[in-house]
């Protein structure tokens, strides 16, 4: 396995040498709570984006 995890890897870096991949302009922000993260998010909302991704602990949401 680790064999092809290298092959893969090698792949990855001629590809990257050839054709350098698009930069990765993702918004990150977070809301906090006295300097802890309550919720991450990475994206945007938009018509021209794909992805929006939210990550909190919802137990902790509904609890407040």
């Amino acid at each position: 396995m680790a064999n092809t995890n290298s092959s893969y890897l090698q792949k990855v870096i001629e590809e990257n040498q050839e054709k350098p991949y698009r930069k990765n302009t993702s918004k990150m922000s977070d809301v906090s709570k006295d300097f802890e993260a309550q919720t991450l998010y990475a994206g945007a909302k938009g018509k021209n984006t794909k992805v929006h991704l939210r990550i909190y602990d919802k137990k902790a949401e509904q609890l407040s």
